[in-house]
């Protein structure tokens, strides 16, 4: 039987971090040995860091590195980013109750399909103008 799991992206804390030091992104930088456009696109979640990065950051904000770094899923930041209006709007667009498409962020894998059916899975992704699979990612069971 298949199920879909989310895409998650890599996420960080690097931006809160670096200003609770006082840096910033230059001396950030340099402290670790990369360009500051590198801590910008780190900060903006555009650019994962290699394990050598990763390990100097540890060090410079003496935090864990699942502290600085951490997964989220896709979904989390479209729906996120959208206001309570245009999440209504997704609503009549799909025939979905609101407060279903909200919880839509929440869930965990398990939960997904116990709440959603794929089809409305597919029409929530198209209300948001992207594809299904740049949220979801399709496994088998065995």
């Amino acid at each position: 039987m298949k199920h879909l799991k989310f895409i998650k992206r890599i996420k960080s804390n690097v931006r809160d971090y670096r200003e609770e030091l006082g840096l910033t992104q230059q001396q950030l930088a340099d402290k670790v040995g990369v360009s500051r456009q590198t801590i910008y696109y780190l900060e903006k979640g555009d650019y994962n860091p290699s394990l050598t990065l990763s390990f100097k950051l540890t060090e410079i904000f003496e935090k864990p590195l699942e502290k600085i770094f951490y997964q989220e899923p896709v979904i989390e930041d479209l729906l996120g980013g959208k206001t309570l209006d245009e999440i209504e709007k997704i609503s009549v667009k799909t025939g979905i109750n609101t407060k279903r498409i909200i919880k839509l962020k929440n869930l965990d894998e398990e939960e997904l399909l116990e709440i959603f059916n794929e089809k409305e899975l597919y029409n929530i992704s198209e209300a948001l103008g992207v594809e299904i699979e740049d949220l979801f990612e399709k496994e088998v069971e065995n």
